[in-house]
């Protein structure tokens, strides 16, 4: 079986390399490896906030022999630097595009824009952007419950799907309610490696997070994450 190598860049930001291709996800920030020129790149930008989406993606124009930009369709109206791009795609919730040899599908985010769920190479990928259970002490219980349920219907989806990486948010500023998305995600989803993100650099959460988590539930493996552009070698 092929080796996948990820990188973590920065909070919600990772860079995928497969045999063929690479595929960069959310980043804005942090500093990326160098890319091998003979492979196709797909940028994947989840949605327009600043902790996922800059213009200096598209100075990634020529860094490889190809370049594609998939970006959420919010994108499109919040910036027009991706107007000098040559490959283009702009995505909505609830929508699927082969581009080359990729397969997207996107999911409806609870804040803004999109989640993508990629199959390539034999793999498939799934990065949440902000698809999450956000529920924040002090805010009304009915907005809580709302997201709750939003959160889970965006999921009945890829309990069909057989995922090998997941990118999913584990976010400290939840206080007690920091794990309810990626406890939901790991019961009733799963995937064979799942990356923790959008931790704000608090990496201790996601040793705290495999110490105390369910192990009965995991049929994967939970990877540590402890510094930005560290790289992660897997089948």
């Amino acid at each position: 079986m092929d080796k996948v190598t990820v990188t973590y860049i920065k909070h919600s930001g990772f860079l995928v390399e497969t045999k063929e291709s690479y595929l960069l996800f959310d980043y804005w920030e942090g500093k990326l490896p160098e890319l091998q020129y003979d492979k196709e790149l797909y940028v994947f930008s989840s949605h327009a906030h600043h902790d996922h989406y800059t213009k200096d993606i598209f100075k990634l124009e020529n860094k490889c022999k190809k370049v594609v930009y998939v970006l959420s369709s919010d994108i499109k109206r919040a910036s027009s630097f991706w107007k000098k791009a040559e490959n283009v795609l702009f995505m909505k919730p609830h929508e699927e595009k082969v581009i080359d040899a990729c397969t997207v599908s996107t999911l409806k985010s609870t804040d803004e824009g999109v989640a993508f769920l990629v199959k390539t190479e034999g793999k498939t990928i799934y990065h949440a952007g902000d698809l999450h259970w956000w529920d924040w002490p002090g805010e009304p219980e009915e907005d809580n419950k709302m997201m709750e349920r939003q959160y889970k219907e965006e999921l009945e989806s890829l309990k069909k799907e057989s995922i090998d990486y997941a990118f999913v948010v584990l976010d400290p500023r939840q206080e007690e309610s920091e794990t309810l998305g990626i406890d939901y995600f790991i019961k009733n989803v799963g995937a064979r490696f799942i990356f923790p993100m959008h931790c704000w650099e608090q990496y201790d959460i996601i040793e705290r997070y495999k110490r105390n988590n369910d192990r009965k539930f995991l049929t994967g493996q939970i990877i540590d994450i402890t510094g930005q552009e560290q790289q992660f070698i897997l089948e």
